[in-house]
């Protein structure tokens, strides 16, 4: 088998008129014909002439170099393309949406972040260069009673699910529900998945990938929860997507077998690589339990998630500052030997500012 490049790069950099640490939220997608898109967070509301939107940049040539696409905007004057975006390409017709077409989903809120919150869906007919005029998957209030966090999946049948977090249940501080659309452009009612019975608990952050089996696996966050860990990493399994069991029960921990766990905005792949059921991938953004020095370990199952062990983060960072390696994400190569990972870091300047940075590791070496 051919040898594996190792690399990683710059994607984007922090400027001046971005807050903080600056970018953070990574999401990618490698489309049908080989190009990668990226996205993510960028923290300059209010700093900008412009409303702040969702970055896309492009590569070609296998991440090796990337260059900015677009950014795609809110349309409605109320409104900004603030938070949480996430990618899908469509590989069935969903409605008049042809397989190839490339959806971008996240949340819109009011500038005063107080009073108004939208799930949006823009769709892009060129492989993402550019976004049409978004449709609305579920809208709520501010901060406090709000809707956040998409992340889509297209079903077997090629029905679009789309899930998300949701503050606006009065019996509930938040919970993780989804809806689901015939054609990309209506939905039906939102259906609970993680809803605990307890109020305080915050299960939210929802990510979803395919095993091998056909079989849907989700990891979360759960804030608040009734232990008192820190925003400890859940999962649970779907055999169709759609039906996750009880609703109420808030789901199984990710430990280690040494102990380790993950804390706050997960994110899971699949790879068939790495033996005969394949390897599952969680991140996240701090060791809640155990130590790591590469901000966190990446957590690995050979079994579908009955046990985990756990392997180096490819993109080192410090997990004790803010916003740096938040809700970092990990996808495959379609023949699941190399591992990408897309991250924020901190920039070697001494600024104090992050940058967005693509790596590419030979994934059973990583494992091994």
């Amino acid at each position: 088998m051919p040898k594996i490049e190792e690399f990683s790069v710059t994607v984007a950099a922090s400027k001046s008129n971005w807050w903080g640490c600056g970018v953070q939220y990574t999401r990618m997608l490698t489309l049908s014909d080989g190009t990668m898109l990226a996205t993510f967070e960028q923290l300059n509301s209010g700093l900008e002439a412009q409303k702040p939107g969702y970055a896309i940049y492009r590569s070609t040539d296998g991440g090796k170099t990337w260059s900015l696409g677009t950014v795609v905007r809110e349309t409605d004057k109320t409104m900004q393309s603030e938070w949480n975006p996430f990618l899908l390409e469509l590989t069935m017709p969903l409605g008049d949406y042809p397989a190839g077409t490339v959806l971008l989903a996240g949340c819109s809120i009011d500038a005063a972040h107080s009073t108004a919150s939208a799930i949006r869906l823009y769709a892009s007919a060129d492989g993402g260069k550019s976004f049409g005029k978004p449709v609305t998957v579920a809208s709520a209030g501010g901060l406090e009673n709000g809707v956040w966090e998409p992340h889509l999946v297209q079903l077997d049948d090629g029905r679009l699910v789309c899930f998300y977090s949701d503050d606006s249940d009065a019996i509930r501080s938040q919970k993780i529900v989804y809806k689901v659309s015939e054609d990309g452009v209506a939905f039906g009612d939102a259906v609970d998945v993680v809803a605990s019975s307890v109020y305080t608990e915050r299960p939210g952050m929802a990510v979803i990938t395919r095993l091998g089996d056909g079989s849907y696996f989700m990891v979360y966050e759960v804030v608040n929860y009734r232990s008192g860990a820190v925003n400890p990493i859940m999962y649970r399994v779907s055999v169709d997507g759609l039906d996750w069991g009880d609703a109420s029960d808030i789901g199984t921990e990710l430990v280690s077998v040494d102990g380790k766990a993950l804390g706050s905005a997960p994110y899971c792949a699949w790879s068939p690589a790495g033996g005969e059921q394949g390897t599952i991938v969680v991140s996240g953004t701090f060791m809640r339990e155990g130590t790591s020095n590469t901000g966190t370990d990446l957590f690995i199952s050979k079994n579908d998630g009955k046990t985990w062990t756990t392997v180096p983060h490819p993109i080192p960072y410090d997990a004790s500052v803010t916003n740096v390696g938040y809700s970092n994400c990990i996808a495959f190569s379609q023949d699941g030997r190399t591992l990408y990972a897309l991250n924020n870091p901190l920039k070697d300047d001494n600024s104090g500012r992050s940058q967005i940075v693509f790596a590419a590791v030979d994934f059973d070496k990583l494992i091994k």
